[in-house]
């Protein structure tokens, strides 16, 4: 149960609203701890382990987030098309989308830096039209994003990660659209730099002891102006949880790929490029012969014959002569949650 506070009321009715908002903070606090150790102990445990996350890995799991980050930000900003991170539609959009994430990203070295970089080297150069309109893209949203970061190096900030994220988006709530309007906040708002910056900073969100990107940790019907403060704590702790589920997924399912292509491909020579680019395909989630023969690098007819090597085990999926080769599997996860653990 939660309860809105209205100016201008008694303080009995105040001192009881902030108790129970405060006993919501509490019982919002559990559920998200929990996922944050669960966190916390795969990267210490896992992604630190050179010998069980292998250059390849990481290089693949920094493209899948990538990957997520680009499809949370078309969702962001409403872009219907270029659902493939490194196919040709939306090419201004998605030049716009790294470059936005590269000014967020500290920088130092790290997988997501090189992800970008491998993503600029795949995907067909932009045309001058669409780098033009890819550096106006940039333009119009630099404000809001340097806003955004702006405000995560504030100290006034709440430590608890939902608080934390609750009182970002509040500074941010009525920044674009005609608030008279209940649904107008949505249109237009900065929850793709919110978002962007839980990729390029997850560790400014308070969300793991290790820097980790968190996709997905605010929907844009947050922004909403009809939404009292309960549903707007509900549907913030349901898409920090959904964020944080998201990305302990990510760590554990890349050593379940590693170990589904061992099995199927063992005694592999040394010099063999075949789990590269199954680590590719599997980062990527798609890939075309010429995608593939630029990542690596290598001859389209190369990279074509691995392409077929890994759908005869029925790792890849071909859809036509001109249509790319898909991951053909996919790797469920079940990790206990809190409900769970209490349950117990």
């Amino acid at each position: 149960m939660y309860l809105t506070l209205i100016p201008g009321a008694g303080s009995q009715f105040g001192t009881a609203a902030r108790k129970v908002i405060r006993l919501s903070s509490a019982i919002d606090a559990g559920p998200i701890a929990y996922r944050i150790g669960q966190i916390d102990t795969l990267a210490k445990c896992l992604l630190a382990s050179h010998a069980l996350y292998s250059p390849e890995m990481r290089a693949s799991l920094a493209l899948h987030w990538l990957s997520r980050a680009w499809e949370q930000y078309r969702q962001d900003r409403a872009i219907t098309l270029g659902a493939s991170l490194i196919g040709a539609e939306c090419a201004a959009e998605r030049n716009a989308f790294l470059t936005l994430l590269e000014r967020a990203l500290c920088p130092r070295e790290k997988p997501l830096t090189q992800a970008i970089r491998t993503v600029r080297k795949i995907a067909i150069r932009p045309m001058a039209s669409e780098a033009a309109d890819a550096e106006a893209i940039v333009a119009a949203s630099t404000g809001d994003l340097d806003a955004v970061l702006g405000e995560l190096d504030q100290a006034k900030l709440p430590q608890a990660p939902l608080e934390r994220l609750l009182t970002l988006v509040d500074r941010f709530r009525y920044s674009s659209g005609d608030e008279r309007d209940a649904l107008s906040a949505t249109a237009r708002t900065p929850c793709w730099a919110i978002n962007l910056a839980a990729v390029a900073l997850g560790s400014a969100f308070r969300l793991s002891d290790t820097p980790l990107p968190f996709v997905g940790v605010v929907h844009r019907r947050l922004f909403r102006a009809d939404r009292d403060a309960g549903e707007r704590r509900t549907d913030g702790r349901e898409s920090l949880l959904a964020a944080l589920h998201g990305t302990a997924c990510d760590v554990a399912r890349m050593p379940r790929a590693a170990d589904i292509f061992a099995r199927e491909f063992p005694n592999q020579r040394s010099n063999s490029r075949l789990y590269l680019a199954w680590m590719l395909l599997f980062g990527l989630g798609g890939l075309t012969p010429a995608q593939l023969a630029r990542a690596l690098p290598a001859t389209k007819a190369g990279a074509a014959k691995l392409l077929r090597q890994l759908e005869s085990r029925h790792l890849a999926r071909a859809h036509g002569p001109f249509a790319p080769f898909v991951c053909a599997i996919t790797i469920p996860m079940a990790l206990p949650d809190w409900r769970h653990e209490t349950a117990s």
